[in-house]
């Protein structure tokens, strides 16, 4: 099917989701596909990661974005040539971009029950206060997406995510929250803004405002 849901966030900040369910053929259609597009689409070996990154390519072009401003820098992260921030993202049969004109990251992930099992990899000691909540699920796969969004957008290797990496308590359900970066002696705020669908969530995290 096609994008399932788009949103502008806030002036800055828009983020589209596509739910995959087409062929690899029917993915292809319309685009247009560089030289080093198609070899990075070669690149990938499993159907499930060539539609990923099919999929991403057809969210592009949805907001407008030629495909010669798509281009990875020497790190292999995406970024767009007209200046906007791009965060991208996808696992199983849904893929998601995050488009901004401030550093972004997105990251979504379907609700599995071995999260609890390996919680305390990404677990801050903070967020282990409420007993309840280990065991939930749906809490447990928003903390990661959160981590996985700030760690996209901090965009600094070895960031541990249990112990550099805090998320504020939020309600479940809370559309908004706030993360917590702690590198080199220095502490870093970020916003956070949450999206709940039947079999996923997900989240994105950009740089805290500083109201004057």
């Amino acid at each position: 099917m096609p994008i399932t849901h788009k949103e502008i966030i806030e002036s800055e900040l828009e983020i589209g989701v596509w739910e995959i369910t087409e062929t690899e053929a029917e993915l292809t259609d319309g685009l247009v596909l560089s030289p080093e597009a198609l070899m990075r689409l070669s690149k990938r070996k499993s159907e499930v990661h060539r539609k990923g990154y099919l999929a991403i390519r057809q969210l592009l072009k949805s907001f407008e974005i030629e495909p010669q401003m798509h281009q990875y820098d020497a790190q292999g992260a995406p970024y767009l040539t007209d200046g906007r921030y791009l965060s991208i993202t996808h696992t199983k049969n849904v893929a998601a971009v995050g488009l901004s004109q401030i550093p972004v990251g997105i990251d979504l992930e379907h609700y599995q029950e071995k999260i609890i099992k390996i919680a305390p990899r990404f677990l801050h000691q903070k967020e282990t206060t409420e007993i309840a909540r280990l065991l939930d699920i749906k809490f447990l796969t928003q903390i990661w997406t959160a981590k996985e969004a700030l760690y996209k957008v901090y965009k600094t290797s070895g960031i541990q995510f249990n112990t550099q990496l805090l998320i504020e308590p939020f309600e479940s359900d809370s559309k908004k929250g706030e993360g917590l970066i702690f590198h080199n002696e220095k502490q870093w705020k970020y916003e956070l803004d949450f999206r709940y669908f039947p079999t996923y969530c997900l989240t994105v995290a950009r740089p805290k405002k500083i109201n004057l």
